[in-house]
């Protein structure tokens, strides 16, 4: 991932001329911000970054390989964005969410890594047909809100998906309170609870479902304020930390009123009705990137696709969409790098729902291609057999472990071919930030706080400050009006 901006808000700096000579038209001096709308935002400002890092790392190290680039950028990325609730930590240990990848690389990281960085070994491909055959029909209009106690169809209330969380494993079956419009976060606390919710009242979608969720709610019910029977996909709510769906406003109403009559008032449970083929993978790779090929007749929109990998992780293929194009017997290919590193054997799962009334979905043929390294994994936790006995007697350490606690888990030090039992030394990166400040910077580690020491005799410098760590950088920035300015930086375990 790489800073875009967005269009319709202010866009970043750039160093394109100004006023009629370029694209940017703001005539103020030294005014590099492009007006709302205009600016190059999105793709057209992240990919030149990426490929500004990617020639970085060539012009140190001239043997990679577009697959070395791709994995030094992940091994660099940290996320920025704690409020991102897609982040999730995938089987072998590295954080990867669909709105952000792996993260924003850091490109001092990324050189310092190419520098030494080991070629990977040659790449192989596998591919596997679905162990089902023939076709298999997803429920039509398969996302629910179930209300167990509720009369009739109340019970089971047909739900439009948000392009945030989605509820792909049913949720628990809660108490369901009516906190309005959710203007504001709800006074009482709503935890072990979900929130049902009306549109309007002026505040947007990720408003309402942040502010449920700050009460403690588990899970948010949204109807329509209008249309009677109308649902909508709700848009920009990637960064919610909850699952939210909407319904329409005749049911939300009914549920309302359920709600404030039954004696017992009413519990509720999001769950997805969707047809699964399944992929029995005995080899044993080193994964890098994953595609799946599928044949289906369907309307586009109203698909969506997930593939879980036998290490739990869960990749969105393809969510539900404004697109109401109806097609045939199509064949469409998906790609995830979502499983980088994981171990491709065991069990693989394709989840196959439709989310909108009306269209049948039908999964006619799946197969799975896998694209990884060969590996000896009698365990099949990615760490390679004669690596893991070599650095530890045995294969009982897993790829998420972290023996010398120095953050790097034992699946990164595998790839890197550093020591999973030596803490790596600390080597701190000194930067002048102005004329009085300068960037001092160490790699950290959450298993650790950080002593740094400052002062312009390096045989008498006195403790600055004292810091929580933090994976995969940390930094600190201290005085440097002094011309002789000397730091040091020491790592205290946590207790």
């Amino acid at each position: 991932a790489a800073a875009g901006g967005e269009v319709g808000f202010l866009t970043p700096y750039t160093t394109d001329r100004q006023g009629a000579l370029g694209y940017n038209t703001n005539t103020a001096p030294l005014d590099y911000s492009l007006p709302n709308g205009q600016g190059q935002a999105g793709t057209s400002f992240a990919a030149p970054q990426i490929a500004g890092i990617a020639a970085l790392l060539l012009s140190v190290n001239t043997n990679l390989s577009y697959r070395d680039v791709q994995q030094i950028l992940i091994h660099s990325a940290r996320h920025f964005e704690p409020a991102d609730g897609d982040l999730k930590q995938n089987g072998a240990g590295f954080v990867v969410s669909h709105n952000d990848g792996y993260g924003v690389p850091d490109a001092g990281v990324a050189v310092r890594l190419a520098q030494n960085w080991i070629t990977r070994p040659l790449l192989m491909l596998l591919s596997f047909d679905a162990d089902q055959s023939g076709p298999r029909s997803a429920p039509d209009d398969g996302l629910r809100v179930l209300v167990p106690s509720a009369p009739g169809s109340l019970s089971s209330i047909p739900a439009t998906p948000s392009v945030g969380v989605h509820p792909d494993s049913p949720t628990a079956v809660l108490p369901l309170v009516d906190i309005g419009l959710a203007t504001n976060v709800p006074g009482m606390s709503l935890t072990g609870k979900a929130a049902l919710i009306q549109r309007g009242g002026g505040n947007n979608f990720a408003s309402k479902i942040t502010n449920a969720a700050l009460a403690g709610a588990e899970f948010a019910v949204i109807y329509n304020n209008t249309g009677t029977t109308n649902r909508l996909v709700m848009t920009s709510v990637e960064y919610t930390p909850i699952p939210a769906v909407f319904i329409s406003q005749n049911d939300g109403l009914a549920l309302k009123n359920f709600a404030q009559t039954n004696a017992g008032g009413a519990s509720a449970q999001l769950k997805v009705f969707d047809t699964n083929v399944t992929f029995t993978v005995t080899n044993k790779l080193l994964l890098e990137h994953v595609t799946v090929a599928v044949q289906i007749t369907c309307r586009r929109g109203d698909v969506r696709l997930t593939l879980t990998s036998p290490q739990g992780t869960r990749s969105v293929l393809q969510r539900v969409n404004n697109d109401t194009n109806t097609v045939g017997l199509v064949v469409w290919s998906y790609a995830s790098t979502h499983h980088f590193y994981e171990s491709s054997a065991g069990t693989w799962t394709l989840s196959v729902a439709d989310q909108a009334p009306g269209q049948l979905t039908t999964l006619q043929a799946a197969t799975l291609h896998l694209r990884g390294v060969p590996i000896n994994d009698s365990d099949n936790d990615g760490l390679d057999d004669d690596w893991e006995l070599a650095q530890f007697g045995s294969l009982a350490q897993g790829p998420k472990d972290d023996p010398d606690k120095d953050g790097l888990n034992n699946m990164r030090e595998q790839i890197l071919g550093t020591h999973p039992n030596v803490m790596n030394p600390i080597v701190v990166d000194y930067s002048p930030w102005n004329a009085s400040l300068a960037r001092v910077s160490w790699p950290g580690s959450t298993n650790f706080t950080y002593d740094v020491f400052a002062g312009s005799d390096v045989a008498n410098l006195t403790v600055a400050t004292n810091l929580a760590g933090k994976f995969p950088e940390n930094e600190w920035f201290g005085s440097a009006t002094n011309a002789m300015q000397f730091f040091k930086v020491r790592a205290v375990p946590r207790p």
